[in-house]
């Protein structure tokens, strides 16, 4: 394997809290209501679906671009909300492994980037795809295969790790090794998947020849940093 390529929302930041934030507030603004499980049916699905599922539901008239500025102005609002989960810290250690890394996600550029900064991840990213960069989003494969086209990589060379079934469909359809690492253990993995609790993960990796073996104290073992002597 030669890169490893992550969703955002949901798998390296928790931002889930600020969406379903500002997705009450703009309707509140908006002056629409919608079933208590809507938001929840649509985790992981990108702004077009989500803009039209809401017209689907509601029969507001409301084009899209107005619908991304009433949401992307609460949702800068709800910024505080924006937390780094813990599998980012296996971010460095892959990069020092010598893996390619790309983010690909569903939500939209300005998302991305103000998420990426938020948590001060933008760095470790030469690649990421967002929402605007393809012309189908998750399930369909389009932004997988172009982050690794970015990359310069096969995508039977990547891994990708989702939380979502819809993102981790789209990893499977891409004919990636996908891991579903889902913060909602009620939901139901794709077929071919493999599996893997948030605190799973590192160890997952090393099976895969991503990292190298963990010794026991945390320290990664390598060359240069070997155990220390047991006297």
């Amino acid at each position: 394997m030669k890169a490893v390529l992550w969703d955002l929302d949901g798998t390296l930041v928790d931002s889930e809290p600020a969406h379903a934030l500002a997705f009450d507030a703009s309707l509140a603004e908006l002056g629409l209501t919608v079933p208590p499980d809507f938001h929840d049916r649509l985790l992981g699905a990108s702004e077009d679906r989500v803009h039209e599922a809401l017209i689907a539901e509601t029969s507001v008239s409301m084009d899209r671009a107005a619908w991304r500025s009433v949401k992307w102005r609460h949702y800068r609002k709800a910024a505080d909300q924006i937390r780094r989960l813990s599998q980012a810290d296996l971010l460095v250690p892959l990069a020092s492994a010598g893996l390619g890394l790309a983010v690909v996600s569903n939500s939209t550029r300005a998302e991305v980037d103000h998420n990426l900064d938020l948590a001060d991840l933008a760095r470790l990213f030469p690649v990421t795809v967002s929402r605007d960069d393809v012309r189908h989003g998750k399930p369909d494969p389009e932004g997988y295969l172009l982050a690794a086209r970015r990359l310069g990589v096969s995508p039977t060379d990547c891994v990708v790790v989702e939380d979502s079934p819809t993102g981790a469909g789209a990893g499977l359809s891409a004919g990636m090794t996908t891991i579903f690492c889902p913060q909602v253990p009620t939901l139901v993995p794709p077929a071919g998947a493999l599996v893997a609790g948030p605190g799973d993960l590192s160890g997952l990796f090393e099976r895969l020849g991503l990292l190298p073996a963990m010794p026991r104290g945390g320290m990664l073992r390598n060359d240069k940093n070997p155990p220390p002597a047991i006297k």
